[in-house]
């Protein structure tokens, strides 16, 4: 897509450029009508500075243009400036004798702390929103807290969130990165729970969330399946909304939408993946301890989640459907103990959890230290 933003003098036109699906900075360039020559220089001054391959749609970039002053002629190129990346910027320019040089400036980069605090009103992903979290770092705060909270059932209008988020930016004001959470706080129930997490890296472990006492926020389970999601039904005897029968309803169903994302609750194998009678596409897997999860009534399972195949906890294994004997789209959860059905929602609090020890204590306490006193430190912007 082009548009003219600037005609500076009568014969000079500046177009900001934003690459549509299947465009390369050539084919932009003959799609303004520059010779075939001054494209290919273009091409060949840029090829040292910018992975043309690798532009994503959406990339912008200007084009400065000396119209054709003549039937037949072609416009020149004057110059061109893009930003590959927010650190960099690139200017290709034209001098007099028509050959083209390329200058590169480097921003400095600083990290920069940003504080968001509210009121739940609605959803907690709205009114984080709403606050100014940006999305990424809202997925890791909602993550990490997936564990202890049940944000369909535990989560009450007025519950409070609180965030502090590190993200680096450029001397000139371009985001470099999506920002991640440092700390957060949650409070749910109406003031009855509160929950505090601390990003912190082992010695010899990834990089993620603990507690205030060093205790990881990972759990054998998630308390969900679906990030968001509300339950329609719940574990326990009930009657059957097709059979219409009196039997045990052996798991937990969330409402969601078709396609919504079904996350593996806890890392195993599968030992079965397809279709299943009235649960429909089916996905159930094996954990640790005698312990076992089912997925039914998918719209499809995922690539590559197969019998016997391993899956990591938070996996994406399949979509929210209505295959089966089901009424609406909806996710039917069960969780198996011993071969036996369980309440999903007790089992997943009593899942057991890792916790830091020796120097890796030491400098976790160092670590919440410091979070804390920069925390504290940081305003949090008053909301509209």
């Amino acid at each position: 897509m082009e548009t003219a933003i600037e005609a500076t003098v009568e014969t000079t036109v500046e177009t900001l450029v934003r690459l549509e699906k299947g465009d390369t900075v050539a084919k932009v360039l003959h799609r303004l009508d520059v010779a075939a020559g001054d494209v290919a220089d273009t091409v060949a001054a840029l090829a040292s500075y910018v992975r043309m391959k690798s532009l994503p749609i959406g990339q912008a970039m200007t084009v400065k243009l000396q119209p054709a002053d003549e039937a037949g002629a072609k416009p020149i190129l004057l110059a061109l400036t893009i930003r590959p990346e927010p650190r960099r910027e690139i200017t290709l320019e034209r001098d007099g004798e028509g050959d083209y040089s390329v200058e590169e400036e480097v921003f400095e980069v600083a990290a920069k702390l940003q504080r968001a605090s509210g009121e739940v009103d609605g959803s907690v992903i709205a009114s984080a929103e709403a606050a100014g979290v940006p999305r990424q770092p809202l997925a890791e705060m909602l993550r990490a807290f997936s564990w202890d909270v049940n944000f369909q059932h535990d989560i009450k209008v007025g519950d409070r969130f609180d965030v502090l988020i590190e993200q680096a930016w450029t001397s000139d004001g371009q985001a470099v990165d999506a920002g991640r959470v440092l700390w957060a706080e949650l409070t749910t129930g109406g003031g009855e729970q509160s929950y505090s997490i601390y990003r912190f890296k082992p010695h010899n472990g990834e990089e993620f969330f603990y507690n205030g006492e060093g205790e990881s926020v990972v759990k054998a389970l998630l308390r969900t399946p679906l990030n968001m999601s509300r339950i329609s039904s719940r574990f326990g005897m009930r009657r059957h909304p097709v059979l219409k029968f009196t039997r045990l309803h052996a798991g937990i169903d969330f409402a969601a939408p078709p396609g919504t994302p079904i996350l593996a609750a806890g890392a195993g194998r599968v030992v079965e993946a397809g279709r299943n009678g009235g649960y429909g596409r089916w996905v159930k897997i094996s954990h640790s301890g005698g312990l076992a999860t089912g997925y039914a009534h998918l719209s499809r399972i995922a690539p590559g989640v197969r019998r016997s195949a391993r899956v990591r906890q938070g996996q994406v294994i399949g979509y929210v459907g209505s295959s089966g004997l089901s009424t609406g789209p909806h996710l039917h959860f069960e969780l198996h103990r011993n071969g036996r059905p369980v309440n999903p929602l007790s089992m997943a609090r009593t899942a057991l959890r890792s916790r830091l020890g020796g120097q890796d204590l030491t400098r976790f306490k160092a670590r919440v230290a410091e979070i804390d006193r920069v925390r504290d430190s940081v305003a949090v912007p008053a909301q509209p």
